[in-house]
């Protein structure tokens, strides 16, 4: 059993589960998130808040995606796996324990899950004179020591539990306040033990991350429109070779299957909306997939389900909304 699976609602904890991707919701309070699944079957993401006085806890099990997280803070986002066998792929860098994502002010972020991980994130309203590296405006990821990042995790992971399970304990008289300076002082050390991801990896990345992020804006402006990858490519001003080396460096797949992906997700959204839709056919075809037999091969690997499955239960929904 998680540590997630452990908790329970208390006056301090809010735990949110969800039966399946289309109920998912984001965090709420760190930011901006769009999520684009890589495999939405036996779905099982949930995650637990816990708010205190100057910042709050958030411990999540995740589902395989790519996601584009705009995070803002007024202080500082400190997010870290919850168990060794968690991997991100965080602006094209793995970042697998013992590294730190550090968060400061308004920075986005491109993730890629090719797993559901157990990630935590808590966040400082302000880290005034901590000494914590990083400009504003930034992310940065940062390797720190094993022992102090087990530290961390058994800190978070014991707050969560007595906030969960004892919170009489937790509304005694400045309990919060030890708490959050326990919190506190497992980052310093962390911090203290830490060193940055090498500027010469990141710089080389930097050129990668703003193709992906140009491709993702002009795919959104040209919904309903059949890309071709040279069309895309001439439009962005690279060759093709150097925009698929992008979409692998950032996105961890083919260009071809990122595009497809992002095209399944698109037919999903839409055949959710339920009396709203015509047939599966038509939505297929206006997202480009004209082999209705591949097509609905493709999205019952990636959901769990066919389209028309999916198509009617949204809109059985639709008619019984009770």
């Amino acid at each position: 059993m998680s540590l997630l699976d452990e908790l329970v609602e208390s006056e301090f904890v809010k735990v949110s589960r969800f039966p399946n991707v289309d109920r998912f919701r984001s965090i709420e309070g760190i930011g901006d998130a769009k999520s684009i699944p890589i495999d939405a079957k036996d779905f099982d993401a949930a995650f637990a808040t816990l708010k205190l006085k100057s910042c709050s806890v958030h411990l999540q099990r995740t589902f395989p995606r790519i996601l584009q997280m705009q995070y803002s803070t007024t202080g500082a986002i400190v997010g870290f796996t919850m168990d060794d066998a968690a991997s991100l792929i965080i602006d094209g860098v793995e970042a697998r324990a013992p590294t730190l994502l550090l968060v400061k002010g308004t920075a986005t972020c491109e993730i890629v899950e090719q797993q559901a991980n157990l990630v935590a994130l808590v966040n400082f309203a302000s880290i005034d004179n901590r000494g914590w590296p990083g400009e504003v405006d930034s992310a940065q990821l940062i390797a720190t020591l094993p022992d102090k990042y087990e530290t961390l995790r058994v800190t978070v992971g014991d707050v969560l539990r007595l906030a969960s399970h004892s919170p009489d304990t937790f509304a005694q008289p400045n309990v919060i306040e030890h708490v959050e300076e326990s919190i506190l002082q497992t980052v310093d050390l962390a911090m203290a033990a830490a060193s940055p991801t090498p500027e010469a990896k990141r710089l080389s990345l930097s050129h990668y991350l703003a193709l992906v992020r140009k491709l993702d804006e002009f795919v959104a402006e040209s919904a309903g429109r059949t890309l071709y990858s040279a069309d895309v490519a001439r439009q962005l001003g690279v060759s093709v070779r150097t925009l698929h080396n992008a979409v692998v460096a950032i996105r961890g797949m083919s260009m071809h299957r990122y595009m497809r992906l992002r095209r399944l997700w698109n037919v999903r959204q839409q055949l959710v909306r339920g009396s709203s839709v015509q047939s599966v056919k038509a939505v297929a075809l206006v997202n480009g997939f004209w082999h209705m037999g591949e097509f609905t091969a493709l999205y019952r690997e990636l959901f769990g389900e066919t389209p028309q499955q999916t198509l009617s239960a949204a809109r059985k929904q639709t008619d019984n909304p009770s």
